[in-house]
């Protein structure tokens, strides 16, 4: 069996050190299920056995939602062998029921996939994926105190941190953890973050010494009775040693301009950084979450400007630097998953309601 990063490995190990990054569109895509050939947001995907796994997200696969077309959830998992640039897939289970919009981290022992919704609503059920002979097995995790979707998550050491993200309906300032030694305990309540609610941030998470620190970015809320619309581009860290949030740096771009990271995607880098590709813009999509522009969904894709930075955050630094300017991961709804140096970009928006097929190699 081929490591799904196994060519990539080499060329990032010349480049450790730096944070150039070599862009590789690979080609494949799913298509077990009607529909699902033209590409989805928010599924669940990691890395087991060496093989990409991607499992559910969503679609409309007839009509635009501007002309009322229907959102299609999907429920295979499907497991990908490379072949240089190829992706060969293969279906190798099924969810418990068709998803999206959850959180996904790979461990050790599987990938844990966290909450969610569907067409019938939120979801709060928890599991992990592992591959056995060949095919996707399904344990059950503690569930989650209530539905979550459109949240973040990590993992590193032995826990699972998740946070914001619409919490029984509601956006959120929650963030939870799950110590994966001591299930029993199930989900745990961290402080609230600080600041707006935050549907659809971004984060990472770093161990060391038993001690873990959660970084925090982006995200977005609309307005409610007792909250006006918010879009955050700062950035906050929690750290388990103090017990409290502290701000960090925000994402700016080569000109030293705000980024929003609200819908993009995020992943440690090495032992240090963090690396996070896409988002929505900040202007146009705050402008329309205040009202939403006659003809909202009628643009050409580049009319809403989605990141097309892949951005790293030293830690030790806190300094945010451009690696790469590039159209290839300019999505909304992406998942990304990698071993630290090298990353596969999965699928997302291209605009609002038309997804990508397009899996993308970066290699640090």
């Amino acid at each position: 069996m081929r490591n799904i990063f196994l060519a990539a490995c080499g060329l990032a190990a010349a480049a450790c050190g730096t944070d150039a990054v070599r862009i590789t569109p690979l080609q494949g895509f799913p298509c077990d299920e009607e529909g699902i050939a033209k590409g989805v947001s928010a599924c669940y995907a990691g890395i087991l056995d060496g093989e990409l796994v991607m499992a559910g997200g969503c679609n409309f696969p007839g009509l635009p939602p501007r002309l009322g077309g229907a959102k299609k959830y999907y429920d295979g998992i499907y497991a990908a062998r490379r072949g240089d640039d190829t992706l060969v897939w293969r279906r190798i289970g099924d969810l418990p029921l068709p998803a999206a919009y959850g959180v996904s981290v790979t461990t050790p022992e599987g990938i844990v996939c966290i909450g969610g919704n569907n067409a019938e609503g939120q979801i709060d059920c928890v599991f992990r994926i592992r591959m056995q002979g060949g095919e996707a097995v399904l344990d059950p995790l503690p569930q989650l105190p209530a539905g979550i979707d459109n949240f973040t998550g990590a993992f590193a050491g032995r826990r699972i941190f998740i946070a914001g993200g619409a919490y029984a309906g509601k956006a959120s300032r929650k963030a939870l953890f799950l110590d994966l030694d001591d299930l029993d305990k199930g989900w745990q309540s961290l402080p609230d973050f600080p600041g707006p609610r935050r549907t659809q941030p971004v984060s990472a998470l770093f161990e060391k010494d038993g001690e873990y620190t959660f970084y925090l970015w982006g995200g977005f809320a609309g307005a409610t009775d007792d909250d006006p619309v918010t879009l955050s581009v700062d950035g906050l860290k929690y750290e388990t040693a103090t017990g409290r949030w502290t701000p960090v740096a925000g994402p700016k771009d080569a000109d030293g301009v705000e980024i929003s990271l609200g819908g993009g995607a995020a992943a440690v880098l090495g032992g240090d950084k963090v690396v996070a590709t896409g988002g929505v813009d900040k202007d146009i999509f705050y402008n329309a979450l205040i009202q939403l522009p006659e003809g909202y969904f009628e643009h050409d894709p580049s009319w809403y400007r989605f990141g097309r930075n892949i951005l790293v955050y030293d830690t030790k630094a806190d300094r945010w630097t451009v690696a790469a300017t590039t159209p290839e991961t300019a999505r909304a709804g992406a998942v990304l998953v990698g071993d630290g140096r090298t990353f596969a970009n999965i699928c997302g928006e291209l605009m609002p309601g038309v997804r990508s097929p397009q899996v993308t190699l970066l290699e640090f």
